[in-house]
């Protein structure tokens, strides 16, 4: 071996940014990015047991597979375990560093020996030059599976928090159980790492770091102001903010992640969820503990068949005059309070559907919530939400039934959780009482139960938080002025049981999340779409007086 080469390989083997590099060239990716390589010196230099916490997106998993291939590089007889949250997760990762190994110069000599009886499958695998051991090379492994009796010198945890296993505290309990297996499998002297993002405000890795884990974290955007601060905010980054070379907000990866990208996945995804996973926030102050604002909803007078095409949120007019609703009490925090939009298409459309959402009261205090909600054009339009006593009486069914009629209703679904199937037996026939077949009109309603799932609080928010960040929920005035509602929006949290009734804000979400697949729809370009068929109706029209052929779609519109 010449000089030139026995250093890079010396190189490769003492150096896992420099072999991180290497490997990336050779596969054809961008250059590491500055935090990558930050991550890179962490894994490398860090204690036994640490762990990366890292924002959705960061590539903390694609980082972590290169050093997995590194360890096997430097010594193959090290004994890797990935355990990540599911079986294919896992696959795909192991796949991933055995295609590295058969392609990339620097690693086929890795390549595992079948010949010789070495194994290499689709959850394991050997290295060429190890030892015959009964422990694989490499072994990929779920955290729902069977990995008592498998062994390994450094294990990596990937992302094994989701937003399934802690819905509940029993759920989180088991996952830390699950991963407490890890100290019995390890073979003495080796590294236990765990990659994540939070999922909850109970974290595991807020739980590991307590019991002795040493963890660096990687936000999406540089922290401090209304970004909070980060528990283990990696070195570098809070020396550029020590050394004013950036600001708070400032995005740590603006080549992939743009401000204008952070902004609208914050927006999507809702403020609380944003701060835990991608500012790896789980202590939230109270402007994240109470992620739901009055402000964020959208009052005007809700049509019972039509509404504008498009409406627009903001607290200033055009005459430089304010749009806060002061005659609607506002029991928001501060400042927090009802807002008027700032303009409203002239063009309206009737409604796509209307739908009814009932959480039926049992024998607790809360009352038979309802909500009703009609879509048009990426836009959803409460027009009541409220709540019956009475349970499954008589008055009460009719009241619902009446409250379908008078909205015109087309689709009622009811949580079924309990009753199993008693509230629909009971309401069907008394619906149909209500159903209008006349020469004038004719009305009826769908009536389906469905049965929910996970903790009720955090729920609600994953439903609402998203549509009023995006400024999409447009309240009628009377159901802004419905304090009870107002209260129980106001001061949830992700907390069990933080509120004594929640009747209301549950139907509410829950109706929303009938609309999830309908809210994909951009808003601009329904309206566009909807201009360029009108278009298309005047051509056919005047086709048509000339006695010329129509045209049959709007598809010569889309290609002019």
């Amino acid at each position: 071996m010449n000089d030139q080469l026995e250093q890079y390989v010396q190189r490769l083997a003492s150096d896992f940014e420099f072999f991180c590099t290497e490997l990336w060239k050779s596969i054809d990716l961008p250059s590491l990015a500055r935090h990558q390589k930050q991550m890179a010196r962490w894994l490398q230099d860090g204690p036994r047991r640490r762990g990366i916490r890292a924002f959705r997106g960061a590539s903390k998993t694609w980082v972590t597979l290169a050093y997995c291939a590194w360890r096997l590089f430097k010594n193959p007889n090290e004994r890797v375990l990935l355990v990540s949250k599911s079986e294919k997760h896992s696959k795909d990762s192991l796949f991933m560093v055995r295609r590295w190994i058969g392609q990339v110069s620097f690693l086929q000599h890795l390549v595992p020996d079948r010949r010789s009886g070495q194994r290499d499958s689709a959850t394991k695998f050997d290295v060429g030059p190890s030892d015959n051991d009964r422990v694989p090379s490499f072994t990929a492994a779920s955290i729902t599976g069977q990995i008592t009796g498998t062994r390994g010198t450094v294990i990596i945890s990937d992302d094994v928090e989701t937003g399934v296993n802690t819905l509940t505290f029993e759920m989180r309990e088991r996952l830390r159980e699950q991963v407490k297996e890890f100290d019995n499998i390890l073979i003495p002297g080796g590294d236990i790492i765990f990659l994540g993002t939070p999922w909850h405000l109970e974290s595991l890795y807020d739980k590991l770091a307590e019991s002795g884990y040493t963890f660096r974290s990687w936000p999406a955007r540089y922290p401090g102001g209304d970004w909070d601060t980060v528990d283990d905010l990696e070195p570098e980054l809070q020396d550029d903010l020590d050394q004013g070379d950036t600001e708070c907000g400032d995005s740590i990866w603006p080549e992939r992640f743009t401000d204008l990208e952070l902004t609208e996945r914050e927006a999507s995804e809702g403020r609380s969820t944003f701060a835990m996973q991608y500012q790896m926030l789980t202590s939230l102050g109270d402007g994240l503990q109470y992620p739901l604002r009055l402000a964020d909803f959208i009052v005007h007078p809700v049509n019972r068949d039509r509404a504008p095409l498009t409406i627009a949120w903001g607290k200033t007019n055009d005459r430089g005059g304010t749009t806060r609703i002061e005659d609607i009490p506002s029991l928001g925090f501060g400042m927090d309070g009802f807002y008027a939009p700032i303009m409203y298409s002239e063009n309206w459309g009737e409604y796509t559907t209307t739908r009814m959402w009932i959480d039926p009261s049992g024998a607790g205090a809360d009352s038979t919530g309802y909500a009703i909600i009609g879509y048009v054009n990426g836009y959803l339009w409460v027009k009541a939400v409220g709540g019956l006593e009475g349970g499954y009486s008589t008055p009460t069914l009719n009241g619902l039934a009446n409250l379908a009629r008078e909205h015109r209703v087309r689709e009622i679904v009811c949580e079924d959780n309990w009753g199993q199937g008693m509230f629909l037996n009971l309401f069907q026939p008394i619906l149909r009482q209500h159903f209008i077949e006349s020469e004038d009109e004719k009305w009826g309603a769908t009536l389906e139960g469905f049965r929910v799932q996970g903790q009720k609080e955090v729920r609600i928010i994953q439903a609402l938080e998203p549509v009023m960040n995006q400024k999409r929920l447009i309240l009628d005035p009377e159901v802004a002025a419905n304090q009870e509602l107002q209260r129980q929006i106001v001061h949830l949290t992700r907390d069990r049981n933080c509120l004594r009734h929640d009747d209301e804000i549950e139907a509410l979400a829950m109706c929303v999340k009938l609309f999830e697949v309908l809210m994909a729809t951009d808003p601009k370009q329904g309206e566009m779409r909807r201009k360029e068929q009108e278009m298309l109706d005047e051509v056919n029209a005047h086709y048509a007086a000339m006695g010329l052929s129509t045209l049959g779609s709007n598809r010569w519109f889309e290609h002019k």
